[in-house]
């Protein structure tokens, strides 16, 4: 005990440094807008940097299952490429000065992932260096993840799909009934889809994809199948129970998706909200 008074009273001006220094932190970014986005930036750098060798020693033993889901993910990309091929109804080639597409991807790595908590976060290894933005949607190998929340210059925090504060629009695989999809805060595999209208048909087993309505994700990017309906006496709407296809909580490798028209859609959406 006398020598940790001891020490206290050795380092008493350090320590009051750094005491001062703390107070004049949260003085700062409780008063100063540029200064809690700078603390934020600077804490998400932070997060980053000491994350970073853990997951790495964790992806290291883990390398061969990370080769098969990539074998599986590069094999289902392959099959989507020949089915939209097939579909394209061969344009000829004097159409490739068209427009390029609307959106791009970008692989990163977790580096962090909750999915025990009412509002759930994540953090991948790639930020504003790398052309990552607040507001893109992140998805994984089998479907949505979530959307971008905040960057720095080589990581960024993205808000899971388990966060209570994301909503998502959805439709159905194969109609074009709309509904918005939410968590429920309890099992991280199912969610709820709300704002669906009983006079649509609904089964178990449809599926459920993006909707493409807002900037963020890409229409028809996999959700979920329907897990459970139940249908109110008073008609209305129905309460549907979603199960997701991904496994939100066994997440090696992301893509942030880009979307170059965002800017333009969000300008047309403030102007007319």
């Amino acid at each position: 005990m006398q020598w940790i008074i001891n020490a206290i009273l050795r380092y008493k001006n350090f320590i009051l440094y750094l005491f001062l220094l703390f107070l004049g932190l949260i003085f700062s970014g409780t008063h100063s807008g540029l200064h809690r986005n700078k603390l934020a930036q600077t804490s998400l750098f932070i997060a980053g940097v000491i994350h970073q060798p853990f997951k790495d020693l964790t992806n290291y033993s883990r390398l061969i299952q990370q080769n098969q889901a990539l074998l599986q993910e590069n094999n289902t990309l392959k099959n989507l490429v020949l089915e939209r091929f097939e579909q394209s109804e061969f344009l000829a080639l004097e159409e490739t000065n068209l427009a390029g597409p609307q959106f791009w991807s970008l692989p990163a790595k977790v580096i962090r992932n909750s999915y025990t908590r009412s509002k759930n976060i994540l953090l991948i290894d790639k930020g504003r260096a790398d052309k990552v933005a607040p507001d893109m949607a992140v998805i994984g190998q089998k479907g949505i993840v979530g959307i971008v929340n905040r960057t720095s210059n080589g990581y960024a925090s993205v808000l899971s799909i388990l966060n209570l504060d994301v909503k998502i629009n959805a439709k159905f695989k194969h109609s074009s009934v709309f509904g918005s999809l939410q968590w429920s805060g309890r099992q991280p595999n199912l969610m709820r889809l709300e704002d669906v209208s009983v006079i649509n048909p609904i089964a178990l087993g449809d599926t459920l994809v993006t909707g493409g309505m807002s900037a963020y994700f890409p229409e028809g990017i996999p959700i979920g199948t329907v897990a459970s309906v139940d249908t109110p006496e008073n008609g209305g709407y129905y309460d549907i129970t979603v199960e997701l296809i991904n496994n939100l909580t066994d997440l090696e490798y992301v893509y942030v998706i880009g979307n170059k028209d965002r800017k333009e859609i969000i300008e047309l959406i403030d102007e007319n909200p």
